[in-house]
């Protein structure tokens, strides 16, 4: 059993750095739509790119209000979401397995 525990410990551990990563793109994407131009800085495709992976499929579904674009908002939301349920629920399954 613990083969799996620790299986499951892993993937709870790798989802949570994707996650994290994935709030703070779409955190740098936000400010840096508000400060420097879209086309003229690698970083800053880098990031969008990043970003891209939990927004565009949310821009999609919810269209912005006015010039205000709430789908990186929304996409920390469910990000912590996945962050306080999925992997903390994979952490403790992993641990009463062991």
């Amino acid at each position: 059993m613990f083969v799996i525990a620790n299986f499951l410990y892993a993937v709870a551990r790798v989802l949570q750095i994707f996650i994290y990563v994935e709030i703070s793109a779409v955190i740098i994407s936000a400010l840096l739509s508000w400060i420097t131009p879209y086309h003229y800085y690698p970083f800053r495709n880098f990031v969008d790119a990043l970003a891209n992976i939990v927004t565009k499929p949310l821009r999609k579904i919810i269209p912005p209000i006015g010039p205000v674009d709430i789908t990186p908002m929304i996409a920390i939301f469910i990000l912590s979401f996945l962050d306080l349920f999925l992997v903390r629920t994979l952490i403790d399954l992993a641990v009463m397995l062991r």
